[in-house]
């Protein structure tokens, strides 16, 4: 058997359980130490040891063990829990983190050393006995027992061979435990465990109904090995969920004659219904809590971990059906099919609810990012000697899966920025008439068709003057450009690249080399990230993020003979104006639009194409980026369609306007335009 099919599970549950460790940690160091926590953590702590022994990681297995040592004296009252016994456990779940890490990259898990922790871990624990799991095997050695099944010719055949070269036969008998949930990877761990131990030459029931779970909770395994019993033993006690394991050695010399089973066939047939009926009355017995049990199995059946590439697929067939349904609505149109035009509102319906589906499949709540985060809060503000206080609202909001693994840099830049530069020291602080806490909270919510997401602390705010002053003094912007630069503006210079007011480098400053990676992986993903700051009340930085990337609704505009789109949710409106509603403010042509003055874009400018002739009427359509707008001009506006997001390639990596291509229902393809690109 291969251990890599179970690779992938032995990842996503250590994270898991890594996580979980985390957040009882972080829960007692907060709240104080909760006998249900610290029952939760002991076992979780226990299972990872149980599966890393069992996936062959025994440095990653002797690391949990020893903090399992710790856990249960705490949860026995025997040792009470302090700051320096949390602070070696988190050292534990970095190291953990970093071997797991590791491992999942298919290199070793020596990565890191761990010799200093499992020492300190030991002098914590004073020298406590080994955990109990040992006992019922020394019980099982002092009194073993044969197999319950009879030997055939060929199994007796095999012993005695291997009694021949050395080897012997060993009979074991494995009880998982009731609380077991998934049986087939808990037989399949022991016989992987025994597999490296020598040759398994049977199994009752076999190794396909084991596989398929079929048997109650206890199974057999008759083994040919040059390894001790206890070495037997040893290697079965590392795996976790298992209530006894019954071990003894087979001597083929002792085992009835071939003759004799047959003859003797009656007598041991005859104890064997006697013993199913003496069952039957303890399943009975036994039956509620199973029917419960069974419940449980088959609602966590119902979930399926599917490959990000299968669904990135499956999104990109939906794509080329939406791209020929436009293509088939077109041909209706054209040649004026009723029947046609009937079908295709029937599979336009069919589609729409398919594309939700995909879109929902791929959906992941941005918890999985955010719950990373009070453990690094928890470290920066011991790190700074400051006292942070973190809330998380809205993690159940719900993101695309592409978009939830590169927001998790970002927001910690944020969050490392709002720690490091926002709260102020707990003393001034309070000569400022604060709480000695800071607050810096984590939000997310929807808005319309995208997803907001709030780094807010209620520090020190940001100084528009000294802003303004270091963009001049780095020879980013002029003294005159400076000071035309409204208060809100001024702070937005944070996010030019290389800005940075930090006077001196530190491992925990984001702003400077992070602002600017912040913004440009931001609009990276067709989002757009802002900040609103007020001195001495804190500050508020807001990325806003599209809900889905790969099919958009926008509007199609022509320049010329060209087709262009523009995604629906950045159009405010579209306007027909005359040539003389153009006015020029400082050199820069505007419109008035409800007393609000507009800036406007000439496409055929921006895009270098030769002007043609001046039209009687313009077509404007006024768009946002945040909060600037600005009015794009066009030649004809087209109408509104559904669009499949194509990306350019590396090729046109240097068009920064376009933020990808789609194929139109002709065939022809229409570039779409970065509105937040444009009006900067």
């Amino acid at each position: 058997m291969d251990t890599n099919q179970y690779m992938g599970m032995f990842l996503d549950e250590s994270h898991e359980h890594l996580q979980s460790l985390n957040d009882g940690l972080l829960n007692i160091e907060e709240n104080g130490e909760d006998k249900d926590v610290v029952n939760e953590i002991f076992r979780n702590a226990h299972t990872l040891k149980g599966m890393s022994a069992t996936m062959g990681y025994n440095k990653i297995a002797e690391l949990t063990h020893e903090m399992e040592d710790v856990l249960d004296l705490i949860r026995n009252d025997k040792l009470n829990i302090n700051e320096d016994i949390l602070d070696t456990l988190f050292k534990c779940l970095d190291s953990l983190e970093q071997m797991i890490n590791s491992v999942g990259d298919g290199e070793s898990e020596d990565v890191v050393d761990v010799s200093d922790l499992v020492a300190k871990l030991s002098s914590i624990s004073k020298g406590t006995p080994a955990p109990a799991a040992a006992a019922p095997a020394a019980a099982a050695a002092a009194a073993p027992a044969g197999p319950s099944f009879a030997l055939s010719d060929v199994d007796i055949d095999v012993l005695k061979k291997a009694k021949e070269s050395g080897l012997q036969g060993i009979h074991v008998k494995v009880t998982l435990a009731e609380t077991c949930l998934l049986k087939s990877a808990r037989s399949y761990m022991v016989m992987n465990a025994l597999d490296e131990l020598g040759d398994v030459i049977k199994s009752v029931p076999s190794a396909e109904d084991l596989e398929q779970e079929k048997f109650d909770r206890s199974f057999e395994i008759l083994l040919v090995t040059g390894a001790e019993v206890k070495q037997v033993e040893d290697a079965l006690n590392s795996i976790s969920e298992i209530d006894s394991i019954e071990v003894s050695v087979v001597d083929p010399d002792a085992a009835p004659a071939p003759a004799q089973p047959a003859a003797a066939a009656p007598a041991p047939a005859a104890p064997a219904p006697a013993a199913k009926a003496a069952s039957k009355p303890a399943a009975k017995a036994e039956k509620k809590p199973a029917a419960n049990k069974a419940k449980k199995n088959h609602h966590q059946s119902q979930s399926v971990r599917v490959d990000i590439e299968k669904l990135d697929t499956l999104m990109n067939l939906m794509g080329e059906l939406v791209i020929n349904k436009v293509r088939l609505e077109q041909i209706g149109q054209t040649h004026r099919l009723a029947e046609l035009t009937e079908t295709l509102e029937q599979m336009d319906r069919v589609t729409t609810e398919l594309q939700n589906i995909v879109m929902k499949v791929r959906m992941v709540p941005v918890s999985a990012v955010f719950n990373r985060f009070p453990r690094m809060v928890r470290d920066i503000a011991k790190e700074l000697n400051k006292e942070i206080n973190l809330t998380i609202e809205g993690e159940e909001t719900e993101l695309d899966r592409t978009v939830i693994d590169e927001i998790g840099d970002p927001i910690m830049h944020l969050l490392r920025n709002s720690c490091d530069h926002g709260v102020e020291m707990p003393d001034e602080r309070e000569a400022k008439g604060k709480p000695r806490t800071g607050e810096v909270g984590l939000i997310a919510r929807h808005e319309g068709n995208n997803v907001v997401i709030m780094v807010t602390d209620d520090g020190a705010g940001i100084d528009p003057n000294k802003i303004r002053s270091k963009a001049v003094e780095k020879g980013m912007i002029t003294q005159e450009e400076a000071d035309k630069l409204d208060d809100a503006d001024a702070v937005r210079l944070i996010f030019l690249p290389g800005f940075s007011t930090a006077e001196k480098i530190s491992d925990i400053s984001g702003r400077g080399v992070g602002m600017d990676v912040v913004r440009s992986k931001i609009e990276a993903l067709s989002g757009h990230v802002d900040v609103e700051t007020h001195i001495d009340e804190g500050s508020i930085f807001k990325i806003k993020l599209p809900l889905t990337l790969a099919i958009i609704q926008a509007m199609l505009v022509q320049v010329q003979e060209e087709m262009y789109a523009i995604p629906l949710g950045s159009i405010d409106s579209t306007i027909n104006i005359q040539p003389t509603d153009i006015k020029t403010v400082q050199n820069r042509e505007v419109i008035v639009l409800r007393g609000e003055i507009i800036p406007i874009i000439r496409m055929e400018q921006t895009l270098q194409v030769p002007h043609v002739k001046d039209a009687e009427d313009i077509f404007v359509v006024v768009v946002h980026a945040g909060e600037a707008k600005a009015g794009i001009v066009v030649d004809k506006l087209i109408g509104q369609q559904e669009i499949v997001i194509k990306t350019l390639g590396s090729l046109f990596t240097g068009l920064k306007m376009f933020s990808g291509a789609t194929v139109l229902g002709d065939g022809r393809v229409a570039l779409i335009l970065d509105v937040a690109t444009m009006i900067q």
